[in-house]
């Protein structure tokens, strides 16, 4: 048995250990295996969330159903086995993150690699694959001018965030081609743009802020400004959720959100109390990051030099409105450039859940990043692409296709 998988990122490898007993190539396309783990979780690579399954699939935002048999066999406690049992010592850290004990991601790509090494896959780098055929008996590859065959194919070349690593989805051609539908993607786990100019406050972390959007329930945790809108953890994780909402849209930040508007009122007004005599502008830095006051005054509409002793009951209400409710007008994303992960990609309809084979071709598995299946930060997406990885390599490596 003659396996191909194309893509020698995180499911590849998985996928080319798991698939025993068989002859497996795995052909990517630079000039090294798993270019994008090297820069997953900042070079640190969190590589999966230990937890149980129900945990796990409450963080995956889209086809969550569509990994439980996956998950079943291929845990994250599975995961964190594997790479001890390959050579890479592991740790759990706040909120279940699971990294290597180094810090360093390189060590779970040298797991990886022996995994699939143990298994006697060989790896054929920097090659180019210009098509896949299937004559009902045999994949044919055509692959740096010369032709191929294969008895199996495992489609795992990763969707279209960071494309410097690889990930420039061109691979969704060969799945087009066996007549597969390709949900449209948009970047997922990004900063937003936003219409609002705050620039004033670039590069300020806002800490223990909420955002929502309609339709939404708040976000709790941090949030970065930058040069054109908000990034930082509350942002990626809000625009997973809404990577398929139509822009336009949006957004509402509560800088104070333990406190309700009443008792954000009270602290406004003692503040105002101790500084009776400053001007409307020099009393808010008890209550704000100094760089973002002034587009708060600007929102709130009190004139900057205004005497606090003469802000009015009216006024001091739009102020607590503007803390709690910060309007932003969403106009886009980061792009793919900086997306963490890919929303959108293969139907996983037209995929068997437990194989990963393809319902519309025999014999031809996709996993990972091409599939529509996305999760939020904190190890889930990278362990995806383990579970739907093993799946493939054991059911393609095996004598049964359902």
């Amino acid at each position: 048995m003659r396996i191909a998988v194309i893509g020698g990122g995180a499911a590849g490898l998985v996928a080319a250990g798991s698939a025993t007993g068989a002859e497996v190539e795995v052909f990517e396309h630079n000039d090294k295996l798993g270019k994008k783990i090297y820069i997953t979780g900042k070079g640190r690579c969190n590589f999966t969330n230990v937890c149980d399954d129900e945990t796990f699939l409450s963080s995956v935002v889209r086809n969550a159903p569509f990994l439980r048999s996956a998950l079943s066999v291929f845990s994250p406690y599975s995961a964190v086995a594997l790479l001890e049992d390959n050579g890479c010592k592991t740790k759990t850290e706040r909120g279940r993150r699971a990294f290597p004990a180094s810090d360093k991601a390189s060590d779970v790509i040298k797991a990886l690699s022996s995994y699939a090494k143990a298994n006697g896959a060989q790896f054929r780098l920097g090659v180019d694959i210009t098509d896949i055929s299937y004559d009902g008996s045999v994949f044919k590859i055509a692959v740096d001018g010369k032709t191929e065959t294969f008895d199996r194919v495992i489609l795992c070349a990763g969707g279209l965030s960071y494309p410097t690593t690889g990930s420039d989805g061109s691979a969704y051609r060969f799945v087009k081609k066996f007549g597969h539908t390709v949900i449209p993607q948009t970047p997922s786990l990004v900063g937003l743009k936003t219409n609002e100019d705050l620039s004033c406050a670039e590069g300020l972390t806002l800490k223990n802020v909420s955002i929502c959007a309609e339709g939404l329930k708040p976000i709790f945790g941090d949030a970065m400004i930058t040069s054109d809108g908000i990034s930082g953890p509350v942002a990626l994780t809000l625009s997973a959720y809404l990577a398929r909402r139509e822009k336009p849209y949006a957004i509402y930040v509560d800088f104070k959100p333990a406190l309700s508007a009443e008792e954000l009122d009270a602290r406004i007004l003692r503040d105002f109390s101790a500084g009776r005599n400053k001007s409307f502008k020099n009393v808010l830095d008890g209550l704000l990051p100094k760089s973002i006051i002034p587009f708060i005054i600007e929102r709130s509409r009190i004139a900057p030099d205004k005497p606090v002793n003469s802000v009015t009951r009216n006024e001091r209400q739009a102020l607590v409105e503007t803390l709690k409710r910060l309007r932003l007008e969403v106009t886009g994303t980061e792009g793919f450039e900086r997306a963490v992960i890919t929303c959108g990609g293969v139907d996983v309809k037209e995929i068997y859940p437990k194989t990963m084979m393809s319902k519309l071709c025999r014999g031809l598995y996709i996993c990972g990043e091409m599939l529509d299946v996305d999760a939020l930060t904190g190890g889930y997406n990278l362990h995806i692409a383990f579970a739907t990885g093993y799946a493939a390599g054991v059911h393609a490596s095996g004598d049964k296709y359902d």
